[in-house]
């Protein structure tokens, strides 16, 4: 038992304890310097000084006398000692946690005598209890509840195993209690067995035991012997003094029931109770189901039966099914408050023995009394007048019952509207008021309650929406992720992802997570083994390289995957076979049908198409992820990988479909991309709220401004609901963005970069048309002859492969976090895609021209003003559309993909600003230079101006 001494030793006597609340007492131990214990008193008049045992506080502007360490907690914080003495323990680690090595009984061993028979067991049993022993127990607990009880002290237990006695001894770090447990027979005779309790045994599991064998029954109730007798007992004292009024002498005495009985989680709570002067009755189990016929001897003999069940979570699912069950029953939940304390095995408390140690007095147990309700929800009488049974619903009583069956209301900040949901387990499903009284409906008739009920249940004004709106307000933490984490739901089990495992969950998540049953994925999975298989390696430059070994699976939606990252899928399937037989072809086709790592294929080649999967397995495990990390604040972007000519629309390579597959796991609003002022509707994110996960931006415009977004991506952001209040979501609980575009994109800046996560489709699926020169057109349909991730199509092994293949992208991107990694997919062709549309068709037409490889307007230095006008008079072209930095940027991307020039404007020619300038005419102009390459590659020499308008020389 922790004492306030403990807790003084391990805060420097109580002075840390003090600064905590009074902070502003800081340098004003042992002096004559004083403070302001309390803000609004004009002149400091409290001080600290040290007492033998430790620091304490006088207020001279107070009461004046010395305060405790102990005493300043429970007035700062309103409770009383030992809830103060919890509360500091846990803060300062002071536990009597129980140990091994201190809390062990004496064992000692001796040889079997000859009437000593094999696998016996005998005991000695004490006379009575020390104080030390009781306060085991209970706090109140004293020898005559014990007796009560029939519990003994064990001195020792002895058994015999191959001829030899082991003896456990009761030492004082570890009692032995012992109950004479009645059993009354079918013939009427009686039994008995004695239940081995060892409370302080560190292994939890193992602190029951039952002697001799076989005499335990299988359906058995701690304390209804007792409560029988107290029965008898009651009533023969009670007839007693019945019969001995005179004016009862010709009445015949009726037996009376007790007052209630209480249904106890354990030996201790049963105690206690009983030291309350009450009557428990106990299982001796959890997993113990009382029958009906049960229930109905046990109200032979108590008109109320109470049942105080324990608030962890086993406790509590057994309690509400049990009020569930049995409609009368009270139920008596201990307080929340409860579980912020730790007991000695440092978990958090949840039981009535926990209560009472904190609340001993009796007042305690009665307030716990008043609150107790049953989940029967209608009160019946008895009318003389109409000669009939009425019925009355209780509305304190209706709404516990709707709570024990998970209907609550949600508290949202962001809506007026009332809100209601019914939550089972961890899932919750957001409802209407009229599936509530649906609900109600249902329940009567199938517990076959009489007409006037039913009745009552569609006329009474307390069913009413009006009165339901009232219903217990819940805050629930949708929060199904970890720094480290995330838990994926299922129909029956929750999967708990990590960077180094798939765990199956049952019942509920830690930290008492929930989940909208629109998040809850409708199948029945098994983990499978890894489908895949990844290596990193730093290389001399200290880039990271990755590699990826596929194993054998059956995941449809992996399959579908790899195709899509098949840079080169042309090349092994068309080009490779031109003049070679078809069989063989075919042959080669269906054999590396799914093949990343084709034999067709270079190492580079390879090495690009792997770089191209990993990217989209780390995306995807990044979106699976619903933390939101500041220095990983980034939007998905997927697009072409195949270089097209301006405006045209390539599409149909299957990035939408990977995208919406994230519904199956989040909750995701789509937005259409193709308008380019989407972000002028003060409305667009509508449908947005702190419960959305994903917010996907489809086919988007080439010309969206992803800026726009910028905010959105690394911020929080506000919401302007039509006909409400906007609202404002932090960034923690705002939702991830994808886009997908068919176009290449226009901001390739840092900034954008930055917060894209970028994805590249190839074109192994496509359409053919009559302005490309595919040889046919193929779907994702057409790889499976199925569609995808449909219920029409797909069998539960279909689902579960994928799935598990999810999970794992999941893990695989959560040990990339770890090391600030972000994969991004070969950029090569998006580059080259993003200098074409820089260019646009008529300026490459009259680049290649103005610039030919054997023109004057090579290897020379031109100004850039009579190449600009050139180009608008060549062009046609309107130079508000085509002004000078836009051209700039063109020149430089025609350079870069222009096959024999080398370079613009070589760095040698440059000033200190990074610009090539020079004297014409006495003006300074800005020059333009292409430099070619000769036959072997290597660039023309070029003659420099020997000075630039700068004066400087560059050689």
């Amino acid at each position: 038992m922790i004492k306030a001494t403990d807790i003084y030793a391990a805060s420097h006597e109580g002075l840390d304890i003090i600064l905590y609340y009074y902070p502003q007492a800081e340098g004003c131990v042992d002096n004559k310097k004083k403070f302001k214990r309390r803000p609004d008193e004009d002149d400091a008049s409290a001080c600290i000084k040290k007492y033998q045992e430790c620091y304490k506080v006088t207020d001279f502007g107070d009461a004046g006398t010395a305060m405790s360490p102990v005493d300043i907690c429970m007035y700062e914080e309103n409770i009383r000692f030992p809830e103060a003495i919890a509360l500091l323990a846990s803060r300062y680690n002071v536990t009597d946690e129980l140990k091994r090595s201190v809390n062990k009984p004496d064992i000692r061993k001796r040889p079997a005598t000859a009437d000593e028979a094999e696998g016996s067991r005998f005991f000695e049993l004490e006379e009575k209890f020390t104080d030390e022993q009781l306060q085991v127990l209970g706090p109140r607990v004293k020898q005559e509840h014990v007796d009560a009880l029939h519990w003994y002290v064990a001195k020792s237990i002895s058994y015999v195993r191959n001829r030899e006695v082991t003896t456990k001894y009761t030492t004082p770090t570890y009692p032995i209690f012992m109950r004479e447990c009645i059993v009354t027979k079918k013939d009427g005779g009686t039994d008995k067995f004695y239940k081995i309790y060892e409370p302080l045994n560190p292994d939890k599991q193992w602190r029951f035991s039952y002697t001799p064998d076989g005499v335990k029954p299988k359906q058995y109730i701690n304390g209804f012997a007792e409560l029988q007798k107290a029965f008898r007992d009651f009533n023969a004292q009670e007839e007693k003094s019945f019969s001995s009024d005179p004016k009862n002498q010709d009445a015949q005495y009726k037996e009376q029931k007790l007052k209630e009985a209480f249904i106890c989680s354990g030996e201790r709570d049963a105690l206690c109770v009983r030291a309350l002067g009450c009557h428990p009755l106990w299982f001796n189990s959890e997993t113990y189901k009382i029958t009906p016929e049960e229930i109905k001897e046990i109200y032979k003999y108590v008109e109320r039966i109470y049942n105080i069940p324990d608030i962890d979570d086993t406790g509590i699912r057994k309690g509400t099914e049990l009020a569930l069950r049995f409609l009368d029953i009270y139920t008596i939940w201990l307080p929340e408050w409860l579980g912020y304390y730790r007991d000695q095995r440092g978990k958090p408390r949840k039981d009535f023995r926990d209560f009472v140690g904190l609340r001993p007095k009796q007042e305690d147990f009665r307030n716990l009394l008043t609150l107790a309700m049953p989940a029967k929800f209608w009160v019946e009488s008895w009318s003389e007048r109409s000669r009939k049974m009425t019925y009355e619903v209780n509305t304190a009583y209706l709404h516990y019952f709707l709570t024990l069956n998970g209907f609550y209301t949600l508290k949202d900040d962001n809506s007026n509207d009332v809100r209601y949901i019914r939550r089972q387990g961890c899932i919750i499903s957001e409802i209407k008021a009229k599936d509530i009284l649906a609900f109600l409906k249902r329940f009567a008739i199938e517990r076959y309650l009489p007409v006037d009920i039913r009745n009552l249940i569609l006329n009474s004004p307390r069913t009413g929406e009006s009165s339901l709106a009232q219903l217990d307000e819940i805050k629930l933490n949708f929060r199904n992720y970890t720094p480290k984490d995330q838990y994926i739901f299922f129909e029956k089990e929750t999967w708990e992802v990590s960077k180094d495992s798939v765990k199956s969950l049952q019942g509920q998540i830690p930290g008492n997570r929930s989940a909208w049953e629109s998040n809850v994925i409708p199948h029945k999975v098994k983990i499978l083994p890894p489908m895949f298989k990844w290596s990193h390696i730093k290389d001399s430059e200290d880039r990271d390289i990755f590699d990826v070994t596929i194993t054998e699976h059956k995941s449809c939606f992996f399959n579908y995957l790899i195709n899509t990252s098949r840079l080169y899928w042309r090349k092994e399937l068309e080009y490779a076979w031109r003049d070679k037989g078809v069989d063989e072809a075919d042959k080669y086709r269906s054999e590396h049908k799914f093949d990343i790592s084709g034999p067709l294929l270079s190492p580079d080649e390879i090495r690009e198409q792997k770089q191209n999967l990993l990217n989209k397995m780390f995306a995807i495990g990044y979106n699976m992820h619903r933390y939101k990390s500041p220095s990983r604040a980034w939007a998905l972007y997927a697009m072409d990988n195949k270089i097209g000519e301006d405006d045209e629309c390539n599409g149909r390579s299957g990035k939408s479909f990977l995208f919406k597959t994230f519904r199956f796991f989040m909750r995701t609003v789509n937005l259409s991309g193709r308008n380019p002022r989407l972000l002028e509707n003060p409305h667009v994110f509508d449908q947005v709220d702190a419960h959305t996960d994903f917010v996907l931006v489809d086919d988007c415009d080439r010309y969206l401004p992803m800026s726009q977004f910028y905010d959105n991506i690394t911020s929080g952001m506000t919401v302007n609901p039509k006909n409400n209040k906007s609202f404002f979501i932090e960034f923690e609980d705002s939702p991830k963005f994808g886009f997908t575009t068919n176009y290449v994109p226009r901001e390739f800046d840092p900034s954008t970069s930055a917060r894209m996560l970028y994805m590249v489709f190839s074109d192994y699926y496509h359409q053919k048309t009559e302005e490309n020169d595919y040889l046919e057109s193929r779907s994702i349909r057409d790889d499976f002859d199925r569609n995808l991730m449909t219920n029409t199509d797909y069998s539960e092994e279909d689902w579960n492969w994928d799935l598990n293949f999810f999970a794992q992208c999941l893990q695989f991107y959560l040990a990339m976090a770890d090391r600030s990694i972000k994969i991004q997919p070969p950029m090569d062709n998006i580059i080259k895609r993003k200098q074409k549309a820089d260019m646009g068709s008529d300026f490459e037409d009259w680049a290649y021209c103005y610039f030919a490889e054997d023109s004057e307007n090579v290897n020379t230095p031109i100004v850039r003003e009579l190449v600009y006008e050139d180009f608008i008079a060549a062009s046609k072209s309107k130079r508000d559309f085509w002004k000078m930095q836009r051209f700039t940027r063109a020149l430089r991307s025609f350079s870069e993909l222009c096959p024999y020039i080398a370079e613009m404007n070589p760095v040698d020619l440059l000033n200190k600003s990074g610009r090539y300038l020079q004297k014409i005419d006495g003006k300074t102009k800005e020059m333009i230079y292409m430099r070619t390459r000769q036959k072997n590659g290597d660039p023309v020499a070029f003659i420099p101006h020997t000075e630039n308008s700068d004066g400087d020389t560059p050689f």
